[in-house]
């Protein structure tokens, strides 16, 4: 059901400051998310394969990605990756340069080798993208040196990533656990308007120092409808809860969609095909 709250500020700021729009794709248990802004889109992760990726990103108008970015080789994040880079032109690319024993890992760096026009960037903290005038996409992680010896160093080393629209700042963290969190703890973190909770909101990730850093407004997990591994954790739950975020979460409402205005941030809920390429910003 899609929730009808879009402030009546956003009407006079669309024509001040272009809207961002972004959309975490229903793909089940794992991440796949899409930012627009002033005539940009930049995907990261892709979900696992067959989730149809490529399919949600002609449905949301995305004819090029200016920068596709994999938080880290685990299936369940670049899975889709290789039909979605067969299927929409794909400028840039980012990823932290970890490797993985997978078929499905193999299988897209042998496509990126073959595909010398799509530019194959590194993450590495500080590397900071303009998109345009009123947003950037920094990259607070993985930061050197990487982390080694965790309960997963892929997960650990996750590609996290603060978006500033005007006054809005959302984080994505890809599948960063515990150990990654302290890291950017140290490193210094904003108060934010909205959190990508790591790792489907396992019980290794979301610790409460964190959590407190941050403050944030909303949290969006990612996860698969009775997935396996019992995401989101109960305890992570609990966490989120005692910070005061408000919990949006794809294996209870799908599609999610939240709209920037620069100042305010709204959430709606549907399928794709509900809310189409841009609603509400079409109906303004």
């Amino acid at each position: 059901m899609i929730m009808l709250t879009l402030l009546a500020s956003l009407l006079s700021a669309v024509a001040k400051t272009q809207p961002l729009i972004v959309d975490f794709l229903d793909v089940g248990q794992g991440d796949a998310i899409v930012l627009r802004v002033a005539g940009k889109a930049i995907l990261i992760d892709s979900g696992d394969r067959g989730k149809l990726v490529d399919t949600q990103l002609k449905m949301l108008g995305v004819e090029e990605i200016d920068l596709a970015i994999a938080s880290h080789p685990h299936a369940d994040h670049i899975g889709s990756m290789v039909s979605v880079l067969k299927s929409v032109p794909v400028k840039n690319y980012l990823d932290n340069g970890l490797p993985h024993t997978t078929q499905t890992y193999k299988g897209l760096l042998t496509y990126l080798e073959q595909h010398p026009e799509i530019n194959y960037i590194p993450a590495t903290a500080g590397l900071e993208f303009s998109l345009g005038s009123s947003a950037t996409l920094t990259v607070l992680f993985p930061a050197s040196p990487m982390l080694r010896g965790t309960r997963s160093d892929l997960n650990s080393n996750s590609v996290v990533l603060l978006l500033n629209h005007n006054n809005v700042q959302m984080l994505f963290t890809g599948d960063a656990e515990a150990p990654t969190e302290r890291r950017l703890i140290a490193a210094g973190l904003p108060n934010i308007e909205l959190l990508k909770v790591g790792h489907h909101g396992s019980k290794h990730s979301s610790i409460p120092t964190f959590l407190r850093a941050l403050s944030p407004e909303v949290a969006v997990i990612s996860a698969g409808k009775g997935n396996r591994y019992g995401h989101p954790h109960t305890d992570t739950l609990t966490r989120l809860a005692e910070v005061g975020a408000q919990v949006y979460r794809t294996d209870l409402s799908g599609h999610i969609r939240v709209i920037s205005d620069g100042t305010t941030i709204e959430i709606f809920e549907g399928s794709l095909t509900e809310l189409g390429p841009f609603w509400p910003l079409d109906k303004l």
